[in-house]
């Protein structure tokens, strides 16, 4: 008998293993759904995409955490605008450089705007890869208002003086602006690598426009640029979450109580605690709406790209164990979330848990193709 116990217990914490795994695995194969895009078209069909439209309708505010440069989140995105009316986008991209694109296509004729992306595609940021900005140009066409939130790029410094130069009153700032310009080219075109953000001639510059007569509007343009330099500097993630926060907060009577529709990298999106550790803009939307009796829903777009193997997915095992076509694969995370609150299941490895915890539903891509640049 003794002999028996001992054998019990050694074999215990295997078993637990198992069961656990069996529980997650039996909830997912009951809880997922397929979709299928429509070749040709921004258009999906399956009861997947049938699921996911009535959530959608239903939400206030969409988050999609997306896996960036890929073609599939884009055209994902725009199945569900073709489908869904918003009032807004919000994108990862700084507020400066967004608006400026959004005037650029309102306003620019198709060969001139060509120009213009052709020039300036560098500074464009995730703008740069052409699902994106074919993306971004259809959703202002449509009168949705957009909105970046994001610090300025290292390469966007040219496009945001430009503008700068182009609009302020006050001349001895108009020819710094252009100094910066130049100098921001001609380091440019010794070495691409060499960002101008990042030398003293800049920060020089900065500092002596500041303290210039100006509008409110051009200094916080100027100390935007300042505040993304010391974030890139000093590779504090914090900081960048806060800016992050504080660009949404600020532009919040914007929109609460309208309908809201988010694109960012599946880092910044998940309800609770982000993959990075940290309360991000996913956790924010969720309680501003939650706070105003309305509903956030938070999807995640995953996928095996053409450099990945499964083992690169071995997180998502039990997910992909469900897989066996070349449709996309929607999971309801939400009977899991049951369970883990409930203690009947325990996810060891963190990340995955905050993803089950901060995510609505998890969208699987069999494949991912790479978007090209403009």
């Amino acid at each position: 008998m003794r002999r028996f116990l001992i054998l019990i217990l050694f074999a215990w914490p295997s078993m637990v293993v198992f069961a656990q795994g069996g529980l997650i695995d039996s909830a997912i194969s009951k809880n997922y759904y397929t979709l299928k895009p429509v070749e040709n078209s921004h258009h999906f069909i399956g009861e997947g995409w049938e699921v996911l439209l009535r959530e959608i309708k239903k939400s206030n505010s969409v988050l999609i955490g997306e896996t960036h440069f890929t073609k599939e989140v884009p055209y994902f995105a725009n199945a569900v605008i073709d489908e869904v009316r918003f009032d807004n986008y919000f994108h990862e991209i700084d507020p400066y450089t967004n608006r400026i694109i959004a005037n650029k296509i309102n306003k620019l004729s198709p060969e001139k705007l060509k120009g213009f992306v052709s020039e300036y595609n560098s500074s464009f940021s995730f703008l740069e890869r052409e699902d994106d900005f074919k993306l971004f140009e259809k959703i202002v066409g449509s009168g949705i208002q957009t909105f970046g939130v994001e610090q300025i790029s290292l390469s966007a410094d040219r496009l945001i003086v430009s503008g700068l130069a182009a609009t302020t009153k006050n001349e001895k700032a108009r020819k710094i602006y252009v100094q910066m310009i130049q100098n921001s080219a001609e380091l440019a075109a010794i070495d691409k690598d060499n960002k101008y953000l990042f030398s003293e001639d800049f920060l020089s510059k900065i500092s002596s426009l500041l303290k210039l007569q100006l509008s409110e509007k051009e200094k916080k343009q100027i100390e935007a640029l300042k505040i993304s330099r010391e974030i890139y500097l000093t590779g504090n993630h914090h900081r960048r979450i806060q800016l992050m926060k504080n660009i949404l907060l600020e532009e919040m009577p914007s929109w609460t109580n309208k309908k809201n529709l988010f694109k960012f990298g599946a880092f910044h999106t998940p309800k609770g605690e982000s993959l990075m550790e940290i309360y991000d803009i996913g956790n924010l939307v969720f309680n501003i709406e939650d706070s105003n009796l309305r509903n956030a829903l938070h999807i995640m777009i995953v996928g095996k790209n053409v450099t990945e193997t499964i083992e690169d997915l071995k997180m998502y095992e039990s997910f992909l164990k469900a897989v066996n076509n070349e449709d996309w694969y929607c999971f309801n995370l939400r009977p899991l979330q049951n369970l883990i609150s409930k203690n009947r299941l325990t996810i060891e490895n963190q990340t995955l848990l905050r993803i089950i915890k901060g995510n609505d539903f998890l969208i699987y891509v069999p494949r991912f193709t790479e978007s090209q640049k403009t």
